[in-house]
This record gives C-alpha cells, structure tokens and sequence, in this order.
C-alpha cells in the first residue's frame, strides 16, 4: 500500500515538473522569437510579444524578478530604436527605483534611459540655460548607470562626453547640439550601426564588391590547376 501511494506521488511530482518545463519552455520560445525579430528590425511584432508575455508573468504564482527585468529592457530598447525618447527619459530624470531586497537597479535599463535622455537634449531647447540644465540630468543619468554596476565602456564613455559638452557650453564654445551631434532619423543608424556606404571621394565605379563563392563555384575552382585554367590530373 505504501509503495503505491510512494509511486503515485513520484509520477503527480513528475507530472507537475514536466508540465512547468513545458512552460518554461514555451515561454522561452517566444522570448527567443522576439528577440529574433528585433534582431532585424522588426520592432512592430515584438513590442506586442513582450507585452504578453510580461502580462503572463503577472499571472503566475512565481516569477523571476531577472525575466521581468529583461522584459523591461527589450521594451525599452524597442521604445529607443522607433525614436520613442521621451517615455525613455522619464525613467532617466525620475527616482532609482529599487529591484529586490537588496535595493540594485538594472544598469542596462539605465543606460538606455540615459541614452535617451542625451537624444532629447538634442532635439530639445537650443539656447545655454536649457543645455546645461538639460546636460545635468543625462550626466546624473549616465552616473546612476554606472553607480548601479553597468561595466560597458560606451557608458563611462557617454558621461565623460556628456560632462565636456556642458562644460563646452558654458564657456561659450557650443552654441548648440542639434547640429554636429544630432542628425536625422538615417544618420542615426540602427541598434546594428551606421549603414555603410562608399567612401565620398571615391567614385562609384571604383568601389568593388567582394562576394563569397557558393560551394559550386568553389569545388570547380579547386578542381583546375592555379593560375592556368586546366583541369587538374589526378594520379595514382
């Protein structure tokens, strides 16, 4: 009798720890589909996906405060990519808001906000009251970043440039950002960088295209002697 009720438990436990692997499963399935859209440029899709799946979280029992923070962060860095700053810089100019018990924030999501927060001074106010001002609240973004663990060279990067364009246009020798440092929606690239382009003093038809042979292409070329063009003999 005890034996049976023993198997019945082990196969109940096993039951209930399939079903969650199916679970997890499938909930990282849509987090890796949505990823992979993102990674080509298809922010529509996504933005939708993480908000399920973030409203899935909500209703479990049990969740992974790192899941939702990544959650968080690939909306946000949808929210970043489609030019949407101003939410963005919301988070950068509001309170630390702490995550878990011992009080961390998540420096990537900082980072972005500050990011964001530094594409608004661009686009913002031109004249010198409003860009020191505007360039305090990114430096603190940029340090609140860095203060919160973020190790990412371009963040130390960012808050030292942030730091010298105000200190820039408080002497007088930055009159305004929307010009070097600001560009249009083409310029700014993507989350893959600058979209490349021949060189501007080079003319068109002296640019060359290098395309990688197909494994046809290839096995012909290893199949003929180097330099001559004819078929190579084979002995023995």
């Amino acid at each position: 009798m005890r034996r049976s009720i023993r198997t019945i438990l082990l196969a109940v436990l096993l039951v209930v720890v399939g079903a969650a692997a199916l679970i997890a499963g499938r909930f990282d399935r849509r987090m890796a589909i949505a990823q992979e859209d993102t990674e080509v440029l298809d922010f529509a899709d996504p933005q939708a996906d993480y908000a399920l799946l973030e409203q899935d979280l909500a209703k479990l029992p049990w969740k992974s405060t790192q899941t939702v923070a990544e959650i968080k962060r690939h909306r946000a860095e949808l929210q970043y990519w489609q030019h949407d700053y101003a939410t963005l810089a919301d988070i950068a100019t509001a309170p630390a808001v702490q995550a878990g018990e011992n009080g961390s924030t998540d420096p990537e999501l900082l980072l972005i906000a500050a990011n964001a927060a530094f594409r608004t001074v661009q686009r913002g106010p031109q004249d010198k009251a409003s860009l020191i001002k505007n360039l305090t609240v990114v430096i603190h973004a940029y340090s609140e970043a860095l203060r919160a663990g973020n190790e990412r060279a371009d963040a130390a990067y960012n808050y030292e440039l942030a730091v010298r364009l105000r200190e820039a246009v408080g002497a007088g020798k930055l009159k305004s950002m929307s010009g070097e440092f600001q560009g249009d929606d083409k310029s700014e690239g993507s989350m893959h960088g600058d979209p490349g382009e021949p060189p501007k003093e080079m003319k068109v038809d002296q640019f060359e295209i290098r395309v990688p042979m197909d494994s046809k292409d290839m096995k012909n070329s290893q199949d003929q002697s180097a330099g001559t063009g004819q078929v190579r003999r084979r002995r023995g």
